[in-house]
């Protein structure tokens, strides 16, 4: 009997999906900064440092729009001693599966100007997803 082609690619895509889990994913406990100003999204993140970049690697927790919501864009800012951006970087945090994941991950590299005194983060932007409504 032969498999049909659509079963046949579901599971070798579920195979895959399968083999790439690392382990349990990261909450936002295991992050030591949280930031909830902007509702209604929260930022658990930490800041890592090396000689050429910094990086802002952690959860972007979307609430309640976990199905509604497309992409989130997160935006890390190197700040002067005046509170000045010198630098920004951006990435998008997506969810990882098609389950309504509340916490989506997210990196963020910066490569600083060297007249950063401190680093902040924020969501710049975010999408919704585009529903149709009415059948044909």
């Amino acid at each position: 009997m032969r498999t049909p082609p659509r079963l046949a690619l579901g599971c070798a895509l579920t195979l895959l999906l399968g083999c790439g889990a690392a382990g349990p994913a990261p909450s936002p406990a295991d992050f030591p900064s949280r930031s909830a100003a902007q509702p209604p999204f929260t930022l658990s993140w930490r800041i890592d440092r090396d000689a050429e970049r910094v990086s802002a690697v952690g959860l972007v927790d979307v609430g309640g729009y976990v199905d509604r919501l497309m992409d989130v864009t997160v935006e890390l800012q190197g700040l002067d001693a005046a509170g000045q951006v010198v630098s920004r970087a951006t990435t998008t945090a997506a969810p990882r599966s098609f389950s309504g994941d509340r916490t989506w991950p997210f990196t963020v590299r910066l490569h600083p100007t060297g007249q950063e005194n401190r680093f902040a983060l924020q969501v710049a932007d975010f999408r919704w997803r585009i529903e149709r409504t009415g059948g044909m």
